[in-house]
């Protein structure tokens, strides 16, 4: 839709950049009918991003990245402490309409917006009693094997002479319930913070 908006000179002169981002997650998962959700899981991700410029200010930018979902949660019963870490390993592929606010300059705000999918590779859910593993259950049949989700956020672009150096702040929102067999209400929510350099 943009590169049919955008003057035809213009979109015939789109370039683009390629780049990494790596950073942490901080994941969730929340039940529909619950106000409250897990506790933040913390985990690495990272992946690879395209940049098609269409104009100075407007690019649409398709990213892959390895990407956890999940999340942690524990309780106090008769002096004994029980945890349980859900781990939900996914391909996520968002694809995001991203604006500069500036175009001159060294620094570049952005804002970006975009529909994503993850594609599940594995599930585990771990549940210890003080520290103690007690068990490790494969979930991965239980669940969709994809995952639907709105990414917004916003970040700095800082131009070098040949790289561009990035940092951006996101939030990944689910938007369907990600069980196989139930009530479909299970969502995953993600804060992830990552760093990038693009060339």
């Amino acid at each position: 839709l943009l590169t049919a908006l955008a003057p035809q000179p213009v979109a015939a002169a789109v370039d683009f950049d390629l780049g990494i981002k790596a950073g942490v997650s901080l994941a969730k998962i929340k039940w529909s009918d619950e106000t409250e959700a897990t506790c933040n899981l913390l985990q690495p991700v990272f992946g690879v991003f395209a940049s098609f410029n269409l104009t100075k200010n407007i690019a649409i930018q398709p990213e892959i990245y390895l990407l956890t979902q999940g999340g942690t949660d524990e309780y106090t019963f008769d002096l004994d402490t029980y945890a349980f870490k859900a781990l939900y390993r996914y391909i996520h592929i968002p694809v995001l309409a991203k604006v500069r606010l500036m175009n001159e300059g060294k620094f570049r705000p952005i804002l970006f917006a975009g529909p994503a999918v993850g594609i599940l590779l594995s599930a585990h859910e771990k549940h210890y009693t003080n520290g103690v593993l007690d068990s490790d259950d494969d979930v991965k049949e239980y669940l969709k094997n994809t995952n639907f989700s709105l990414v917004f956020g916003a970040g700095v672009e800082y131009m070098m002479d040949k790289l561009m150096l990035i940092l951006d702040v996101r939030y990944d929102m689910g938007l369907a319930g990600i069980e196989a067999i139930g009530t479909d209400q299970l969502k995953t929510r993600a804060l992830m913070f990552l760093v990038g350099v693009g060339f």
